[in-house]
């Protein structure tokens, strides 16, 4: 969707993300790479997040973002979002003249503090969801399935609607998926106040190997030079398929291959996948084929070191690894779920099964692991496949178009 910019320019824009730096995930990253864009384009920028630790100052200045943690201190949980909420409106109230623009990377708990504010600021609020069901309230299904209570039903409707009422009063979306475009616009939501901007990446950083590259890697990383790698990339949680990507591996028992599997624990949370997944793994003696590295500062020599990376969620509202996978040029087997159906053609790009199955998952790893040929192939049109559409430069750019225009309109 294309839009007329105000003249005028956001003189600041303020970041509102539950956690930011040094937390590391999909939403933290895309919030940092956002924040740096504007910084480097020379609109001043604040990330308003939560205290997470004693350790971490609440003001902190990292080239050039300014970063300020508010709320009750606390590791990250769901409940940790929503008790931050009252800290968010003071704060928003007190520092208005500080910025022109709010924007809420995962505006769940901290939509609704910014929506409050906003009857004081009189200052524009950008919702940007980092997952489906938020806006249509579907994402509370569970809870009303554990109250006796029919998701579709009447009463659902009726306990959903206040939900949609109140983001749907945001100035705008920025959508990270079509999937979610979707939903936005099916919720009522005029498609004057939609915009269609995916998470996106740094394609000078995520690019293919050059000659001889990927053996330098190998050796850096101490991966063998001779098997066939295959990479994980994500946080170590159940709905990211870890624990049936090893089931997978486990019913292919190869011998030529290497499974890398690299990211945070999730330590103390009902869906952490590392320490069962490690005891999976000892349990069927995949120790030789299966090594876990841990959380990677820098995941683009591990991808540009890889023959294949999988992602296989049980559902994904875009897929960041995916898309910095195909940009290194390197193929992918994926879920066909949410935001990686936007880019992830079976047989072009990469290979679809279906989620949680891991018989499909290994019938569809398999062949890719002994045909050097099938995977060129999929390698020749991974990169094509997502430059055009996921180009920082590009998306961010129509982000900043975005809060220039909403200044305009104050």
């Amino acid at each position: 969707m294309t839009r007329a910019i105000g003249s005028r320019q956001a003189r600041g824009v303020l970041i509102l993300t539950p956690y930011f730096y040094p937390i590391i995930g999909g939403v933290e990253s895309n919030a940092e790479r956002l924040a740096r864009y504007l910084v480097a384009n020379h609109v001043p920028v604040q990330v308003l997040t939560k205290r997470i630790g004693r350790g971490l100052p609440d003001q902190e200045d990292r080239d050039g973002i300014a970063i300020r943690r508010i709320g009750p201190g606390g590791e990250r949980s769901s409940v940790g979002k929503w008790l931050m909420t009252p800290a968010i409106v003071r704060w928003l109230v007190g520092h208005a003249a500080e910025y022109d623009v709010v924007c809420c990377v995962d505006y769940r708990a901290t939509g609704v503090a910014a929506l409050l504010a906003r009857r004081v600021t009189h200052r524009p609020v950008v919702f940007q969801a980092q997952t489906t069901g938020v806006l249509s309230g579907d994402n509370v299904d569970p809870l009303l399935k554990r109250a006796g209570i029919d998701p579709t039903g009447p009463l659902a409707r009726l306990i959903k609607r206040p939900v949609g009422v109140l983001y749907g009063s945001a100035d705008a979306f920025a959508s990270i998926s079509r999937d979610i475009e979707r939903e936005t616009l099916a919720s009522g939501v005029p498609s004057a106040r939609v915009w269609y901007l995916p998470n996106a990446i740094d394609m000078t950083h995520f690019q293919p190997a050059g000659p001889g590259e990927r053996d330098r890697l190998r050796v850096q990383l101490g991966l063998p030079l001779e098997q066939v790698v295959c990479l994980f990339v994500g946080r170590l949680s159940r709905e990211k398929g870890v624990l049936e990507l090893l089931e997978a591996w486990r019913l292919l028992q190869p011998t030529s291959a290497l499974l890398v599997v690299a990211g945070p624990d999730m330590t103390g949370h009902a869906w952490d996948a590392g320490a069962p997944g490690r005891a999976f793994v000892e349990r069927h003696q995949l120790q030789q084929t299966v090594r876990f590295v841990g959380p990677l500062a820098d995941v683009a020599p591990a991808i540009k070191a890889s023959d294949l990376v999988i992602q296989p969620s049980h559902f994904e509202a875009l897929g960041l690894s995916a898309i910095e996978a195909l940009a290194c040029g390197v193929p992918l087997v994926a879920s066909a779920v949410g935001g990686l159906l936007d880019f992830v053609v079976d047989g072009e790009n990469g290979r679809l099964c279906p989620p949680r199955d891991p018989a499909a998952l290994a019938a569809a790893i398999g062949p890719l692991l002994t045909d050097a040929g099938a995977r060129a192939r999929l390698a020749a049109r991974a990169r094509a496949s997502v430059l055009q559409d996921y180009d920082e430069q590009a998306v961010f750019g129509r982000m900043r178009a975005l809060f220039d225009r909403l200044a305009a309109t104050r």
